[in-house]
């Protein structure tokens, strides 16, 4: 009587496991399939934020077939479009302090979907072979700051940090080519300049240069990269929100990038080139997001 229990409990016991097993097996990918695959991208005209979002657009489109549209716009454009359902998502968002004033102000109406890169950074940036070392230093000479658009969050921090410091230098707001282009100019002479910089950038591998320190943390510690989407965007395609939630890169597979888009015309060859280096990464991002296919019985 006893056997005969046992081997009851034991048949019901591996049933159990058996059907738990077959239920498991059919929802290894709990995604339900999208109705529809299309997608807006929003991007401003700063290098990451090129390199990011072309990236992010080549991979939905070959890897995850969605129909993926882009706009450039400056950065209070961009949050006002993410909150307003203009736009699904920015790949480019530097929190917690160099884009505060708009996130403050969209951030009930837009949402975090993962951190593509963990280890930027903003400050005053200066060449290696410069007097100054501190921001403190520049009370010392009478140097404009160099800068990017006005409404970039690293000029409002420029502009905080010499109020702070009751300093009187000039912040002059040029497009990112031409900050560029008086960077390059001062230190082929040896000259003094100093211009927002941001980190990861190419500039760092180019040029010798360093950023001023900033021992009041007057720029914020260090800083991230977030993808932000608009309002409930994983529940029409939640697909593309677990590629951004898989999307990061190290400072060196970025820089990469960076480098690979500058060199190429087309930004697009650019990508493709740091694709087919870097397809296992890749792979990780996509895996088990491609739209399911109709069996056929």
């Amino acid at each position: 009587m006893t056997n005969k229990i046992n081997k009851t409990n034991s048949t019901a016991l591996f049933l159990l496991i058996f059907t738990g097993f077959i239920l498991n097996s059919c929802n290894l990918n709990p995604l339900e399939e999208e109705q529809e695959r299309t997608l807006n991208l929003v991007y401003t005209d700063w290098t990451e934020s090129v390199a990011l979002a072309h990236l992010s657009s080549v991979l939905l489109e070959e890897k995850m077939e969605y129909d993926v549209s882009m706009k450039l716009a400056d950065v209070e454009s961009v949050y006002k479009d993410l909150a307003e359902g203009k736009a699904d998502v920015f790949p480019d968002a530097w929190l917690p302090e160099t884009q505060k004033k708009y996130y403050d102000i969209y951030q009930d109406r837009i949402e975090q979907v993962g951190i593509i890169f963990p280890e930027a950074r903003t400050g005053f940036v200066v060449p290696e072979y410069s007097k100054l070392k501190t921001i403190s230093d520049l009370k010392k000479y009478d140097l404009p700051v160099i800068g990017i658009d006005s409404g970039a969050g690293v000029m409002h921090q420029a502009v905080f940090a010499l109020e702070t410091h009751d300093l009187q230098n000039k912040v002059v707001d040029y497009s990112e080519n031409v900050m560029l282009q008086h960077l390059q100019d001062s230190i082929e002479r040896r000259k003094e300049i100093v211009v927002t910089g941001w980190k990861p950038h190419w500039i760092f591998a180019r040029y010798k240069v360093r950023f001023l320190e900033d021992p009041d943390n007057l720029f914020g510690a260090q800083e991230k990269i977030y993808a932000l989407s608009r309002k409930d965007l994983y529940e029409e395609h939640p697909h593309a929100v677990r590629f951004f939630e898989r999307m990061q890169l190290s400072e060196k597979q970025l820089n990469q990038l960076i480098y690979e888009i500058r060199i190429n015309e087309d930004p697009r060859a650019g990508v493709k080139e740091w694709i087919k280096k870097n397809e296992y990464i890749v792979n990780q991002w996509v895996k088990n997001l491609k739209p399911e296919r109709m069996k056929i019985m």
